[in-house]
């Protein structure tokens, strides 16, 4: 039940628009859809890995060098991890980042739940309330 919380037309990109008959608001698996056919579309397959934990990534002591990346399958251990040579990273950390939920006036006294949104799985949780 997860959707975008910002529109398609702020999501999309300029030269490869969402299908029209799609909500406003996508969803995640048409949103995974969207940027699978993207890559398709503009020869990307093959220059990214699904399904990869990021172990390390470390910039070369000399800048111009750029960085190393080390990375294993997910769910494998350390004989699996391998080391990738980059010139350049782009940190999207999405809902693995750590959640940052805020302090507030008053919080003691709310009785509900409190999370985050990537701690959100579904409505279930929350009908009838």
């Amino acid at each position: 039940s997860l959707r975008a919380n910002v529109h398609k037309e702020r999501l999309q990109m300029e030269d490869f628009p969402m299908p029209a008959s799609w909500p406003r608001y996508p969803s995640h698996w048409q949103l995974a859809e969207y940027l699978q056919a993207f890559a398709a579309h503009f020869g990307l397959n093959g220059l990214y890995k699904m399904q990869t934990e990021v172990v390390s990534c470390r910039r070369h002591d000399d800048a111009e060098r750029g960085w190393a990346v080390t990375y294993r399958p997910v769910g494998s251990d350390a004989d699996a991890e391998r080391i990738l040579h980059v010139d350049a990273v782009v940190m999207c950390v999405g809902q693995t980042c750590a959640p940052s939920v805020p302090d507030y006036p008053g919080q003691e006294k709310f009785r509900g739940r409190v999370l985050h949104t990537s701690q959100y799985r579904g409505q279930a949780p929350f009908q009838g309330r």
